[in-house]
């Protein structure tokens, strides 16, 4: 009894195995690449994050607002948005036997130092058609918010 075609039969079914493991390799691969690029990604924003909250922090005195931008070369694809609003202390308590001169004077020295600036960082970029985003937020020091005489007076 002769088997012809066998070989060409087992020659078929091997090849069609082998290629299953390619494509299932090449999906691995792929995979690997994508995360390996979403987490330089992330890196580079957490970078540039940094870099915005820096440039706020350097200034001797910030006010409430907002503003945004995107960043230079070669990180062009990132861009920004911040934005400072006053977050105000609630007043601590006072001893019982503080004498009032001193609690008055403490409480007008609170006025002035009861607001600090607090700090969001938006960083947005896409990839492959989807869109990320990382955020941060951070307390100003204390003294760095403007905070207008008007305000004060309230």
């Amino acid at each position: 009894m002769k088997r012809r075609g066998y070989i060409l039969v087992e020659a078929i079914v091997s090849m069609g195995l082998l290629s299953l493991g390619m494509i299932a390799i090449n999906g691995a691969v792929r995979q690997a690449i994508i995360t390996r690029a979403q987490a330089q990604d992330y890196t580079i924003a957490r970078i540039l994050l940094e870099q915005v909250v820096a440039e706020q922090e350097i200034e001797l005195e910030v006010v409430e607002g907002s503003g945004s931008g995107v960043f230079p070369e070669p990180n062009d694809r990132f861009s920004y948005e911040w934005k400072i609003t006053a977050v105000t202390l609630p007043p601590p308590q006072l001893p019982q036997n503080l004498p009032p001169e001193f609690a008055t004077e403490f409480n007008q020295n609170l006025q002035r130092a009861n607001r600090i600036g607090k700090l969001v960082v938006k960083i947005k970029w896409a990839r492959m058609g989807l869109d990320f985003e990382a955020e941060g937020q951070t307390l100003l020091r204390p003294g760095q918010l403007w905070v207008p005489l008007e305000s004060l007076a309230q």
